[in-house]
């Protein structure tokens, strides 16, 4: 192997170690901008750094100055997120909790299917936590009226999930409003950080009362839910309720 190859081999490397380092964007630091925009011109370094990639169990599915290299995982992926990784204790009606409460603030970010095809720098609206109690508790009220009215059949999961969150109260007692893993306020902060740590939302605002938007990075990875039946069933149920 020549030196030109190795060190081509050698810089696709060190632009897939940057892209695992979810928080991280080009804008935040030089190196990884540099690499970003060789990809981006340099075909050659785009055909190396997927192939390193797809031996280490990933896929390049995207790559902007803005979002950096977006990566997603095979199904036997040694990067992929395991259910012990999420919350290790989490009974298994809690779990389909979590994805109903995911597919929903996919839903609040990119509630029609032209919001996941704007631009990067289009961003979705801020996600409160309040915000999210209120529109999750009305969506599951819709999911159950559409299975109601025989227009929709979900999967045993979603229908478990919406049951199961119609019974939560949606706040705790405590005087600062946040609420414990047991109510439905609790369970969407505990999401809500979940996906910051992994970089796909950003958390500004007090620690009392914080506020999250929605990262490039999340918008390009709900476009792969976006033919899951699941998420269809959320999104449609979202709009019945948006248009009352």
């Amino acid at each position: 192997m020549n030196d030109g190859v190795c060190e081509l081999a050698e810089k696709s490397g060190r632009l897939i170690r940057f892209a695992l380092l979810p928080r991280l964007l080009p804008s935040g630091d030089p190196d990884y901008l540099a690499l970003v925009r060789e990809f981006l011109s340099n075909p050659g370094f785009q055909a190396m750094t997927s192939a390193l990639a797809r031996g280490l169990g990933l896929r390049v599915l995207s790559a902007s100055t803005q979002s950096a290299l977006v990566l997603g995982t095979t199904a036997d992926s040694p990067f992929q997120l395991h259910r012990d990784d999420y919350h290790s204790r989490m009974s298994a009606s809690d779990r389909i909790v979590q994805g109903l409460i995911h597919l929903a603030i996919a839903a609040w970010c990119f509630p029609r299917a032209e919001d996941l095809r704007e631009a990067e720098d289009v961003l979705p609206a801020r996600i409160t936590v309040e915000d999210l109690v209120e529109y999750l508790h009305t969506l599951c009220e819709e999911l159950k009226a559409r299975e109601e009215r025989n227009i929709a059949v979900p999967s045993a999961e979603v229908r478990i999930a919406w049951q199961h969150i119609l019974s939560l109260g949606k706040y705790s007692d405590s005087s600062d409003g946040r609420g414990s893993f047991a109510t439905l306020a609790g369970k969407i902060r505990f999401a809500l950080n979940f996906l910051t740590d992994h970089g796909f939302l950003k958390r500004e605002g007090p620690e009392e009362h914080p506020a999250w938007l929605a990262r490039p990075s999340f918008r390009i990875h709900v476009r792969e839910l976006a033919g899951h039946e699941a998420f269809s069933i959320v999104t449609r149920a979202a709009q019945e309720v948006s248009n009352g």
